[in-house]
């Protein structure tokens, strides 16, 4: 019995520490979906490299692809956790640091 105290005392404890660490509060992904797609149709640089841009897709890992016609970019939205002036990460939603706009790529 003493075990099984001492195996929940070391549980407790370590789901503690664990619960002590900082912790990053981000938006419902739906927030930050649109707040990417907000900076991607802002970014000036695509309709430079593109043209008149088709469509904005959502792609896997967190990119997005903007299709004019049979050329396209890859596009990554660069988040940035808040921080305090002196640089202290603080708990809160991120931030749109840049957008990445990828080399125009087209298919034959």
């Amino acid at each position: 019995m003493a075990f099984i105290r001492s195996l929940s005392a070391a549980s407790l404890a370590f789901l503690s520490i664990l619960l002590a660490a900082p912790a990053f509060a981000e938006l419902p992904p739906q927030f930050t979906v649109w707040a990417d797609f907000g900076a991607i149709t802002a970014e000036k640089s695509i309709p430079h490299v593109l043209g008149t841009v088709d469509a904005i897709e959502r792609a896997p890992g967190g990119k997005y692809i903007a299709r004019a016609g049979n050329c396209f970019v890859e596009i990554t939205v660069v988040r940035e956790s808040p921080a305090k002036r002196n640089g202290q990460i603080v708990v809160g939603p991120s931030r749109i640091a840049r957008v990445i706009v990828g080399e125009k790529r087209c298919r034959r």
